[in-house]
């Protein structure tokens, strides 16, 4: 462990302790941890840039209000909370033309995360880093939603293997990006989780449950609360829990959402064989920032996945996590050998844009893609350089 990146989940932890509740003594890291931290002998920038790098500029700022912090560097931490709210109410603006525009055409969506999961968590738009926007939508919308959005100005950032409307829904990760006119990033999906990324949301589609939440004068629908725990365990599952504020996503919701029904979570993650993925991340909430987080099956393999998760995290690692660590990771958590032999197609046989960029083949020869994705992924991990090699799950 290194000083800043105990230090800063000292702060976090601080921020998520209920209202007027006492730190215990200071004896052990649970100890330290619960207690407001010393600032003296802080690496500041470091400090801001580990902030920056795991999503959680809005909340150290907030748990570092009564602390004593070098005026310098209040100032460089105001500012980059500045930054982080001016961008989120700039996505907040963009989602409520984003719905004008949908509305227009009856496309029904869903908004995920983002401005309305801050909104919902801290009761404010900017409360909470939001990177850009993503919605959900029906598979049989996809082709509609690209020309609506291409004819408004909106600019497509996904490389296509072909232009055609079923080009799109090859994506691997079941989505389409655009930018803006007003250069805010678009993540369209038809899928909550991809088909390799074995999860609960291979028997719910996201549409049973929802619930509606205003915006600018329109009706956002967004997941229900149950749907919408198991969506955030997914997906930081998905990457391995790599930035802290999904970790804090997730311990927040479970301060606010009293009354949930454990019940049929849990019966559905165990119908889709996925409960070490509610379970891993109840666990690191629970552990790291003292969420009450219920603990679920005792699997011994949930604890040790956790472990590596948070020896990560302490050790000040920054996303992306790479890709041979991210995929043994995933195949620990994973639970039958049918997922782990889905996910492994997925990530070394499915081709994704890289390869559409490497080679656009047409239509007719589209199935060659997939012997032609693991020899370019041999060619980048062995015959280039270690520096050029170090790479995110083996998208790109």
């Amino acid at each position: 462990m290194t000083h800043e990146p105990l230090f800063l989940l000292a702060a976090l932890r601080h921020f998520f302790l209920p209202p007027g509740e006492g730190a215990p003594p200071a004896s052990g890291l649970t100890g330290r941890m619960r207690a407001l931290p010393d600032t003296t002998n802080l690496d500041w920038p470091a400090l801001l840039d580990l902030a920056d790098a795991h999503a959680v500029t809005p909340t150290l700022y907030s748990a570092l209000q009564d602390a004593a912090v070098p005026q310098e560097f209040a100032g460089q931490l105001r500012s980059r909370f500045e930054n982080s709210v001016r961008h989120s109410l700039a996505l907040s603006g963009e989602l409520a033309r984003l719905a004008a525009l949908f509305d227009e055409h009856r496309i029904p969506f869903v908004a995920l995360k983002g401005p309305m999961l801050s909104h919902y968590l801290y009761g404010g738009l900017g409360s909470r880093t939001s990177g850009d926007i993503d919605v959900l939508v029906k598979r049989e919308d996809v082709g509609r939603v690209r020309k609506i959005l291409v004819s408004s100005a909106y600019h497509l950032k996904s490389t296509l293997h072909w232009n055609s409307d079923s080009a799109c829904l090859r994506s691997r990760e079941e989505e389409i990006s655009f930018e803006s006119p007003s250069e805010m990033s678009i993540d369209v999906h038809w899928r909550l989780m991809p088909r390799y990324s074995a999860s609960v949301f291979d028997t719910l589609s996201g549409w049973e449950s929802l619930r509606t939440i205003p915006l600018a004068g329109r009706e956002i629908q967004t997941l229900a609360p149950e749907p919408l725990l198991l969506f955030l365990c997914a997906h930081g599952a998905k990457h391995m829990f790599e930035r802290l504020g999904w970790i804090c996503d997730i311990a927040r919701f479970l301060q606010v959402t009293p009354n949930l029904d454990w019940t049929g979570i849990q019966a559905q993650s165990r119908r889709a064989s996925a409960m070490r993925q509610l379970s891993l991340g109840l666990h690191l909430a629970r552990e790291l920032l003292d969420a009450p987080a219920p603990k679920l099956d005792d699997d011994p393999e949930v604890d040790r996945v956790a472990q590596s998760v948070s020896n990560r995290l302490l050790s000040g690692a920054t996303p992306p996590v790479p890709a041979l660590e991210s995929t043994r990771y995933t195949l620990r958590l994973l639970e039958t050998s049918a997922q782990r032999l889905r996910c492994l197609a997925g990530l070394y046989l499915t081709p994704s844009e890289a390869e559409y960029r490497a080679l656009q083949l047409p239509p007719s020869l589209f199935f060659l893609y997939s012997p032609f994705r693991p020899l370019r992924l041999l060619w980048k991990h062995t015959l280039l350089s270690p520096r050029e090699s170090v790479a995110r799950q083996p998208a790109g």
